[in-house]
């Protein structure tokens, strides 16, 4: 028996949606969970379709996910981790796609979000100066240890 007409029509939308962007596997259950002629089963297998035709691939999603993150947003390790973490990924996937983030580009970017932050925070006192910029990156999802050892650079060459 063929496929139904809704069934073609359901991947030939989710393979559009996975292609303009890359997807994870939450994102387009609940795309499929819009369509409710869909059987739990035809979804199961439009997703596993979409998979082995390779619209759907988790690593190249958390590769684009970290890179554009880090580069774009300037997010560190944690605040990426924790917002994959939500979506049901395997922590250990994650740790790997965070750990192509080089070291290097990782301070670099640190130093530059310090010397910005550090620019807009003129005339308050050192103590001052010092909460807020630690606040502000770990906010953007910076470990402490990080940040302590960028700070304690920048006093002494004056970033």
């Amino acid at each position: 028996m063929p496929p139904r007409p809704t069934y073609l029509l359901a991947k030939q939308k989710l393979s559009h949606y996975c292609s303009y962007q890359e997807r994870n596997k939450k994102e387009v259950q609940q795309k499929l969970a819009t369509y409710k002629e869909l059987s739990p089963t035809e979804a199961q297998q439009i997703i596993q379709e979409l998979i082995e035709e390779r619209f759907l691939d988790e690593k190249r999603y958390l590769t684009a996910f970290v890179n554009g993150k880090f580069h774009l947003n300037k997010w560190g390790k944690t605040k990426i981790y924790h917002s994959l973490a939500n979506t049901g990924i395997d922590p250990k996937l994650i740790q790997q796609a965070l750990a192509q983030i080089s070291s290097k580009d990782y301070e670099e970017t640190l130093v530059q979000l310090v010397r910005k932050k550090k620019a807009s925070l003129t005339g308050q006192p050192d103590v001052m100066i010092r909460k807020k910029l630690i606040n502000y990156l770990l906010q953007k999802g910076y470990e402490m240890d990080t940040i302590q050892a960028v700070l304690e650079i920048s006093k002494e060459v004056q970033i």
